[in-house]
């Protein structure tokens, strides 16, 4: 729960200092030299390339030791075989939310990529990495919901209560396991974030 909070803290953060721009900072919509928006075929192969990036595996793992933590469920028991099948049911859930937010993103007009927030503050750029996780721009450069992020993740969460026990076949944890997935779709965001300061500052790539 707190979690949730504090995503929605960061969310209306980021959207407050979106709608007033400070002295200094760069127009929130790119010129055409920085952004061009993506046809379809681009999209879907971008997709495709990014679709087992390691920080999904990564999240995935994450999340299966998290439930092994919390026992949840407890069903499923202990050991290496029930993480298995923990991590099995969350990258299930992953494949689900992907082959729903592609079709998307394709008829609502979504830019699937995470573009860099203007501002410089580290706060206001957390709150953007979580702010875009569900407001974005779209192909004709407007802001606006990010569908495809709403309707996959509860979607692929609905879906994948079917293959957890009968418990939690309720609207109750459907709606926990979709708010969960944005908050970590948002980590992924933050990491996108800041992985180039995190290059810079350890030298990656640099002689």
């Amino acid at each position: 729960m707190t979690g949730r909070v504090l995503l929605l803290g960061l969310t209306l953060s980021a959207l407050t200092n979106a709608q007033a721009p400070q002295p200094g900072q760069v127009a929130s919509r790119p010129g055409p030299s920085e952004w061009k928006a993506m046809t379809v075929k681009e999209k879907l192969r971008y997709d495709g390339a990014h679709l087992l990036d390691p920080e999904n595996l990564m999240y995935g793992g994450l999340g299966a030791a998290i439930d092994q933590w919390r026992d949840r469920p407890g069903q499923w028991g202990e050991g290496w075989e029930a993480y298995g099948d923990r991590y099995a049911s969350h990258f299930g859930q992953y494949l689900i939310q992907r082959s729903i937010m592609f079709p998307v993103q394709a008829i609502d007009h979504e830019e699937p990529r995470y573009l860099r927030s203007k501002h410089r503050n580290y706060g206001a750029r957390i709150g953007d990495a979580f702010l875009h996780t569900v407001w974005r721009r779209d192909d004709f450069g407007r802001m606006r919901p990010v569908y495809s992020e709403i309707v996959g993740d509860y979607g692929a969460a609905a879906v994948s209560r079917f293959w957890w026990p009968d418990q939690y076949h309720t609207a109750s944890a459907v709606l926990i396991a979709g708010s969960d997935t944005i908050l970590i779709d948002g980590a992924i965001n933050a990491l996108h974030e800041f992985t180039p300061d995190l290059k810079r500052w350890f030298h990656v790539g640099h002689r």
